[in-house]
Protein backbone atom coordinates (compact mmCIF):
# COMPACT_ATOMS: atom_id res chain seq x y z
CA UNK A 1 0.00 0.00 0.00
CA UNK A 2 1.58 3.55 -1.05
CA UNK A 3 -1.44 5.73 -0.54
CA UNK A 4 -4.25 5.14 1.41
CA UNK A 5 -7.75 7.07 0.48
CA UNK A 6 -10.79 7.52 2.93
CA UNK A 7 -13.97 9.03 2.93
CA UNK A 8 -15.10 11.62 4.99
CA UNK A 9 -18.62 11.22 6.20
CA UNK A 10 -20.05 7.67 6.76
CA UNK A 11 -16.59 6.31 6.99
CA UNK A 12 -13.93 8.22 8.68
CA UNK A 13 -16.60 10.93 10.71
CA UNK A 14 -19.18 9.21 13.27
CA UNK A 15 -22.97 9.80 12.72
CA UNK A 16 -22.61 13.16 14.82
CA UNK A 17 -19.99 14.38 11.94
CA UNK A 18 -16.73 14.45 14.04
CA UNK A 19 -13.85 12.94 13.90
CA UNK A 20 -13.19 10.77 16.99
CA UNK A 21 -8.84 11.46 19.11
CA UNK A 22 -8.47 7.23 18.01
CA UNK A 23 -8.88 7.77 14.55
CA UNK A 24 -7.20 11.19 14.46
CA UNK A 25 -4.27 9.43 16.49
CA UNK A 26 -4.24 6.67 14.13
CA UNK A 27 -4.32 8.90 10.40
CA UNK A 28 -1.41 10.70 12.39
CA UNK A 29 0.62 7.97 13.46
CA UNK A 30 0.33 6.36 9.91
CA UNK A 31 1.32 9.95 7.83
CA UNK A 32 4.10 10.03 10.05
CA UNK A 33 5.40 6.57 9.36
CA UNK A 34 5.39 7.86 6.09
CA UNK A 35 2.07 6.60 4.48
CA UNK A 36 0.60 9.14 2.45
CA UNK A 37 -3.04 9.68 3.10
CA UNK A 38 -5.80 11.18 0.88
CA UNK A 39 -9.34 12.60 2.25
CA UNK A 40 -11.84 11.71 -0.69
CA UNK A 41 -15.03 13.84 0.02
CA UNK A 42 -18.42 15.68 -0.91
CA UNK A 43 -17.28 18.13 1.29
CA UNK A 44 -15.77 21.48 -0.10
CA UNK A 45 -12.14 22.31 0.34
CA UNK A 46 -12.65 25.02 3.44
CA UNK A 47 -15.13 22.83 5.40
CA UNK A 48 -12.34 20.15 5.03
CA UNK A 49 -9.32 21.77 6.08
CA UNK A 50 -11.57 22.54 9.43
CA UNK A 51 -12.74 18.86 10.33
CA UNK A 52 -8.33 17.69 9.64
CA UNK A 53 -7.22 21.34 11.79
CA UNK A 54 -5.73 19.03 14.20
CA UNK A 55 -3.63 16.61 11.71
CA UNK A 56 0.10 16.84 11.96
CA UNK A 57 0.95 16.13 8.59
CA UNK A 58 -1.39 17.68 5.76
CA UNK A 59 -3.13 14.41 3.60
CA UNK A 60 -3.63 14.66 -0.15
CA UNK A 61 -7.32 16.10 -0.22
CA UNK A 62 -9.94 15.39 -3.22
CA UNK A 63 -12.89 17.43 -2.48
CA UNK A 64 -16.32 18.17 -3.87
CA UNK A 65 -16.44 15.09 -5.29
CA UNK A 66 -13.81 15.23 -7.60
CA UNK A 67 -14.31 18.94 -8.22
CA UNK A 68 -10.94 19.64 -7.04
CA UNK A 69 -7.50 18.24 -5.79
CA UNK A 70 -4.90 19.38 -2.76
CA UNK A 71 -1.72 18.29 -2.81
CA UNK A 72 0.16 17.92 0.75
CA UNK A 73 1.14 21.57 0.52
CA UNK A 74 -2.29 23.26 0.06
CA UNK A 75 -1.66 23.84 -3.62
CA UNK A 76 -4.34 22.81 -5.87
CA UNK A 77 -3.65 21.08 -8.64
CA UNK A 78 -6.74 19.89 -10.51
CA UNK A 79 -9.85 21.60 -11.19
CA UNK A 80 -13.40 21.23 -12.90
CA UNK A 81 -16.45 22.67 -12.39
CA UNK A 82 -19.99 23.55 -13.09
CA UNK A 83 -20.64 26.57 -15.63
CA UNK A 84 -22.51 29.52 -13.26
CA UNK A 85 -25.09 29.21 -16.30
CA UNK A 86 -25.85 25.71 -15.59
CA UNK A 87 -26.06 26.29 -11.95
CA UNK A 88 -29.14 28.84 -12.16
CA UNK A 89 -31.17 26.15 -14.58
CA UNK A 90 -30.34 23.59 -12.23
CA UNK A 91 -31.37 25.66 -8.77
CA UNK A 92 -34.10 27.24 -10.67
CA UNK A 93 -35.32 23.77 -11.50
CA UNK A 94 -34.71 22.85 -7.65
CA UNK A 95 -36.73 25.46 -6.30
CA UNK A 96 -39.66 24.42 -8.57
CA UNK A 97 -39.81 21.54 -7.41
CA UNK A 98 -39.46 22.70 -3.71
CA UNK A 99 -36.50 21.07 -3.11
CA UNK A 100 -33.55 22.66 -0.39
CA UNK A 101 -30.50 22.89 -2.29
CA UNK A 102 -26.74 24.32 -1.69
CA UNK A 103 -23.56 25.37 -4.01
CA UNK A 104 -20.20 24.41 -3.03
CA UNK A 105 -16.82 25.93 -4.39
CA UNK A 106 -13.02 25.64 -3.12
CA UNK A 107 -13.94 28.83 0.01
CA UNK A 108 -17.90 28.38 0.68
CA UNK A 109 -20.89 25.86 0.66
CA UNK A 110 -23.95 28.12 0.30
CA UNK A 111 -27.62 27.63 1.22
CA UNK A 112 -30.58 29.95 0.92
CA UNK A 113 -32.47 31.48 3.69
CA UNK A 114 -35.10 29.96 1.50
CA UNK A 115 -33.72 26.47 1.44
CA UNK A 116 -33.09 26.34 5.10
CA UNK A 117 -36.92 27.04 5.44
CA UNK A 118 -38.01 24.04 3.30
CA UNK A 119 -35.69 21.91 5.68
CA UNK A 120 -37.37 22.73 8.32
CA UNK A 121 -40.84 22.93 7.44
CA UNK A 122 -40.59 19.67 6.47
CA UNK A 123 -39.36 18.53 9.34
CA UNK A 124 -42.55 19.84 10.88
CA UNK A 125 -44.69 17.98 8.62
CA UNK A 126 -42.69 15.03 9.43
CA UNK A 127 -42.68 15.44 12.99
CA UNK A 128 -46.32 16.40 13.47
CA UNK A 129 -46.77 12.28 12.29
CA UNK A 130 -43.78 10.72 13.75
CA UNK A 131 -41.60 12.46 16.16
CA UNK A 132 -39.18 9.23 16.21
CA UNK A 133 -38.60 10.06 12.50
CA UNK A 134 -38.32 13.32 13.24
CA UNK A 135 -35.16 13.29 15.59
CA UNK A 136 -33.46 10.84 13.54
CA UNK A 137 -34.06 13.46 10.63
CA UNK A 138 -32.55 15.75 12.68
CA UNK A 139 -29.53 14.47 13.16
CA UNK A 140 -29.47 13.11 9.71
CA UNK A 141 -30.76 16.10 7.48
CA UNK A 142 -30.10 19.27 9.37
CA UNK A 143 -27.19 17.82 11.57
CA UNK A 144 -25.25 16.89 8.25
CA UNK A 145 -26.11 20.57 6.68
CA UNK A 146 -25.36 22.64 9.86
CA UNK A 147 -21.89 20.63 10.36
CA UNK A 148 -20.56 22.10 7.34
CA UNK A 149 -18.08 24.86 8.99
CA UNK A 150 -17.55 26.68 5.93
CA UNK A 151 -21.69 27.35 5.58
CA UNK A 152 -22.75 30.33 4.77
CA UNK A 153 -26.18 31.41 4.44
CA UNK A 154 -27.48 33.82 2.11
CA UNK A 155 -30.68 35.76 1.38
CA UNK A 156 -31.75 33.96 -2.35
CA UNK A 157 -30.86 32.93 -5.53
CA UNK A 158 -29.48 35.89 -6.63
CA UNK A 159 -27.35 36.71 -4.22
CA UNK A 160 -26.12 32.65 -4.05
CA UNK A 161 -25.16 33.58 -8.07
CA UNK A 162 -23.29 36.77 -7.49
CA UNK A 163 -21.23 35.08 -4.71
CA UNK A 164 -19.92 32.61 -7.16
CA UNK A 165 -17.63 32.24 -10.44
CA UNK A 166 -18.72 28.64 -11.01
CA UNK A 167 -19.92 25.27 -8.61
CA UNK A 168 -17.24 22.71 -7.67
CA UNK A 169 -21.15 20.91 -6.66
CA UNK A 170 -25.11 21.29 -6.17
CA UNK A 171 -26.91 18.94 -3.90
CA UNK A 172 -30.13 18.89 -2.65
CA UNK A 173 -31.28 16.99 0.78
CA UNK A 174 -34.83 16.52 1.52
CA UNK A 175 -37.11 14.22 4.02
CA UNK A 176 -39.12 12.74 1.29
CA UNK A 177 -36.95 10.31 -0.92
CA UNK A 178 -39.86 10.61 -3.60
CA UNK A 179 -38.67 13.87 -4.14
CA UNK A 180 -35.27 13.22 -4.31
CA UNK A 181 -35.81 10.24 -6.59
CA UNK A 182 -37.76 12.52 -8.84
CA UNK A 183 -35.21 15.00 -8.99
CA UNK A 184 -32.70 12.46 -9.56
CA UNK A 185 -33.84 10.89 -12.73
CA UNK A 186 -34.57 14.63 -14.31
CA UNK A 187 -30.69 15.15 -13.86
CA UNK A 188 -29.83 11.80 -15.25
CA UNK A 189 -30.42 13.32 -18.12
CA UNK A 190 -28.74 15.80 -18.71
CA UNK A 191 -25.49 14.10 -19.82
CA UNK A 192 -23.24 17.47 -18.82
CA UNK A 193 -23.47 16.47 -15.37
CA UNK A 194 -22.98 13.47 -12.88
CA UNK A 195 -25.80 12.57 -10.77
CA UNK A 196 -25.66 10.42 -7.46
CA UNK A 197 -26.46 10.02 -3.67
CA UNK A 198 -23.82 9.93 -1.23
CA UNK A 199 -26.51 8.65 1.45
CA UNK A 200 -30.58 8.06 0.93
CA UNK A 201 -31.79 11.72 1.66
CA UNK A 202 -29.94 13.40 -0.96
CA UNK A 203 -28.18 13.52 -4.46
CA UNK A 204 -25.23 15.62 -5.56
CA UNK A 205 -24.40 17.04 -9.03
CA UNK A 206 -20.92 17.48 -10.04
CA UNK A 207 -19.65 18.07 -14.00
CA UNK A 208 -19.84 14.50 -15.96
CA UNK A 209 -15.99 15.17 -16.61
CA UNK A 210 -15.28 14.27 -13.13
CA UNK A 211 -15.73 12.24 -10.17
CA UNK A 212 -13.93 10.43 -7.15
CA UNK A 213 -12.49 7.64 -9.11
CA UNK A 214 -11.14 10.33 -11.87
CA UNK A 215 -9.48 12.30 -9.71
CA UNK A 216 -8.06 9.59 -7.66
CA UNK A 217 -6.73 8.34 -10.86
CA UNK A 218 -5.47 12.17 -11.93
CA UNK A 219 -3.70 12.20 -8.77
CA UNK A 220 -2.22 8.66 -8.85
CA UNK A 221 -0.28 9.78 -12.09
CA UNK A 222 1.04 13.08 -10.25
CA UNK A 223 2.22 11.17 -7.58
CA UNK A 224 3.36 8.28 -9.98
CA UNK A 225 1.74 5.63 -7.68
CA UNK A 226 0.60 2.55 -9.58
CA UNK A 227 -3.60 2.38 -8.72
CA UNK A 228 -2.89 -1.19 -7.29
CA UNK A 229 -1.27 -0.02 -4.65
CA UNK A 230 -3.65 2.12 -3.53
CA UNK A 231 -6.46 1.48 -0.87
CA UNK A 232 -9.54 3.16 -0.47
CA UNK A 233 -12.66 3.01 1.49
CA UNK A 234 -16.01 4.29 1.62
CA UNK A 235 -19.70 3.89 2.54
CA UNK A 236 -21.92 4.99 -0.54
CA UNK A 237 -23.15 5.49 -4.26
CA UNK A 238 -20.42 8.57 -4.73
CA UNK A 239 -17.03 6.85 -3.18
CA UNK A 240 -17.91 3.81 -6.34
CA UNK A 241 -15.92 5.12 -8.72
CA UNK A 242 -12.62 5.24 -6.17
CA UNK A 243 -13.03 1.98 -4.66
CA UNK A 244 -13.73 0.61 -8.56
CA UNK A 245 -10.20 1.88 -9.25
CA UNK A 246 -8.60 1.49 -6.59
CA UNK A 247 -6.57 -2.05 -6.02
CA UNK A 248 -7.26 -2.46 -2.19
CA UNK A 249 -10.72 -1.86 -2.00
CA UNK A 250 -13.11 -1.46 1.69
CA UNK A 251 -16.58 -1.03 2.68
CA UNK A 252 -17.93 0.66 5.84
CA UNK A 253 -20.25 -1.99 8.06
CA UNK A 254 -22.52 0.74 7.63
CA UNK A 255 -22.44 1.25 3.91
CA UNK A 256 -24.83 0.16 1.18
CA UNK A 257 -24.74 -3.00 0.41
CA UNK A 258 -23.67 -2.37 -3.82
CA UNK A 259 -20.34 -0.73 -1.92
CA UNK A 260 -20.01 -3.98 0.27
CA UNK A 261 -20.25 -6.25 -2.68
CA UNK A 262 -17.22 -4.96 -4.12
CA UNK A 263 -15.02 -4.96 -1.23
CA UNK A 264 -11.97 -6.98 -0.03
CA UNK A 265 -12.44 -6.01 3.19
CA UNK A 266 -15.90 -5.19 5.25
CA UNK A 267 -14.85 -2.46 8.36
CA UNK A 268 -16.59 -2.01 10.96
CA UNK A 269 -18.88 1.04 11.27
CA UNK A 270 -18.17 4.49 11.39
CA UNK A 271 -19.36 5.40 14.79
CA UNK A 272 -16.54 2.04 15.90
CA UNK A 273 -13.45 3.69 13.77
CA UNK A 274 -14.15 1.51 11.03
CA UNK A 275 -11.77 3.09 8.50
CA UNK A 276 -8.69 3.28 10.43
CA UNK A 277 -9.03 0.01 11.46
CA UNK A 278 -9.37 -0.84 7.68
CA UNK A 279 -5.89 0.70 7.87
CA UNK A 280 -4.58 -0.89 10.57
CA UNK A 281 -5.24 -4.45 9.02
CA UNK A 282 -3.51 -3.35 6.22
CA UNK A 283 0.03 -2.23 7.69
CA UNK A 284 -0.46 -5.43 9.95
CA UNK A 285 -0.39 -7.42 6.93
CA UNK A 286 2.88 -5.52 5.69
Amino acid sequence: MKLFVTDLDGTLLASDHTLSPYSLASLNSAMENGLPVCIATGRSYSDILEIIKDFKIRPYIISSNGASIYDNNGKKIYSISIPKDQVKDIIQYLQGQNLEYEVADDDYTYITKESLAILHKELEDVGALDSAKKKELEQDILGLVLSQGNLKVVEDMETLLNSIDSGNSVSSISAYLNKIHKAMEYFTMDKRIRTFSSWKYNFEMTSSKTSKGIALTHLCEILQIDLQDVAAIGDNYNDLSMIKVAGIKGAMGNGVEHIKAMADYLAPTNDEDGAVKFLQHLTEKE
